[in-house]
């Protein structure tokens, strides 16, 4: 499986010229991509239990997963590094000047950014590569593409709207929660485009739902309904 990664990581870098791997993995993953403020992890929890409860109805015992956090807590594991930093780091955060300070006087080790990225999805990978899961973010859709059973959804919705449900969840004014909105989507464009090269959305999403105008459920049938005429349930 290694070899593999190594193999999509090459191609994906440009070392050869090629439109990406062109490997079978055995999967099926669903990636979820989001807006900031759009609810992610909500629909990817109510999706992995729907399949699951479906496998249940249909007499399998397959268990489907759903992996957000778990992505930056295995990889600082790997990295030994906190969860915090790690985030800090691939969100491109920016620290300030005591922090940085402390950290270039400790004993922790402090890896490329390079580094933090191919840590990140190589996990991300090889639990795609085991099957039945939903991930959310950190560039899943790039990491997965070419899986062959594989469903990649994009969630969207107006600022405005996103910038109601930022000020609701953290208790701030709605011109900082818009501010925030902008800030996080240009952080995690910086990360996918370390994966995705600039290239459109649609190169790589398969559905997109404005969760403004949608409600959980409605997302998540509809989700449901591709993924029978996929045979992944």
């Amino acid at each position: 499986m290694d070899n593999l990664f190594l193999k999509y990581m090459r191609e994906r870098s440009g070392k050869r010229k090629s439109t990406g791997p062109n490997f079978h993995a055995p999967g099926p993953v669903i990636t979820i991509s989001r807006d900031y403020g759009c609810p992610g992890r909500r629909i990817a929890r109510k999706l992995a239990e729907t399949l699951s409860e479906k496998n249940l109805r249909m007499g399998r015992e397959t268990e489907w997963k759903w992996i957000s956090k778990e992505i930056i807590e295995e990889s600082a594991r790997e990295l030994k590094l906190s969860p915090t930093l790690i985030q800090d780091l691939s969100d491109y955060r920016t620290r300030g000047f005591f922090e940085n300070l402390a950290l270039f006087f400790s004993d922790e080790f402090y890896p490329g950014d390079v580094k933090i990225k191919n840590t990140i999805a190589r996990f991300i990978y090889n639990a795609a590569a085991e099957g039945h899961v939903v991930i959310v973010g950190r560039a899943a859709e790039s990491i997965t593409k070419n899986f062959e059973k594989s469903l990649h959804i994009k969630l969207q919705a107006p600022m405005e709207w996103r910038a109601e449900q930022v000020a609701t969840a953290y208790g701030m004014s709605l011109a900082d929660a818009k501010k925030e909105a902008l800030e996080m989507d240009k952080r995690r464009s910086q990360f996918r485009n370390y994966f995705e090269k600039e290239r459109p959305d649609i190169d790589f999403f398969d559905m997109f739902f404005n969760v403004a105008t949608l409600s959980d459920e409605e997302i998540v049938e509809a989700i449901i309904i591709l993924t029978e005429t996929r045979g992944f349930v």
